[in-house]
């Protein structure tokens, strides 16, 4: 496995994006059920091709935000989060993309929701918190 790393600016970033697709409720959001840790070691390994677009598209995030309201991401309301996502879904961005921000914002969905409801023997869903949510047992399976 590489020794490839996020910043922990790009991990702030990464966790409060994860935390406006699954936002915390009466369980926990994508990041504290360790979404954003799975998406770091896919960059590590399985993912290790997309590196340079995830860290543009991590970067992207936060000079949106600093363009749109002065501060990073993680600092937004999640009202302004939230605006400022679906504005980079639907590419009405502010600043420029070396790649393309609807498409990477489509991965980044994707990655939450594995890391999220992913077997937490792959690094993500801690404590096999989505598995509870919605009734989920594996076979043999105690919680």
């Amino acid at each position: 496995m590489s020794e490839f790393s996020l910043t922990e600016q790009q991990i702030r970033t990464l966790s409060a994006a994860a935390d406006r697709i699954i936002p915390p409720d009466e369980t926990w959001g994508a990041a504290e059920a360790g979404a954003t840790k799975f998406i770091h070691r896919l960059l590590r390994a399985e993912l290790s091709g997309a590196r340079a677009t995830y860290l543009e598209g991590v970067d992207g995030i936060e000079r949106e935000a600093d363009a749109a309201h002065g501060q990073p991401f993680a600092l937004l309301l999640p009202s302004e989060q939230d605006a400022l996502l679906t504005a980079i879904e639907e590419n009405r961005v502010n600043t420029d993309w070396a790649i393309s921000p609807p498409a990477f914002f489509r991965m980044l969905v994707e990655n939450v929701l594995e890391g999220f409801y992913a077997d937490p023997a792959n690094g993500g869903n801690r404590d096999a918190v989505s598995w509870k949510m919605i009734g989920y047992r594996p076979e043999g399976g105690t919680w």
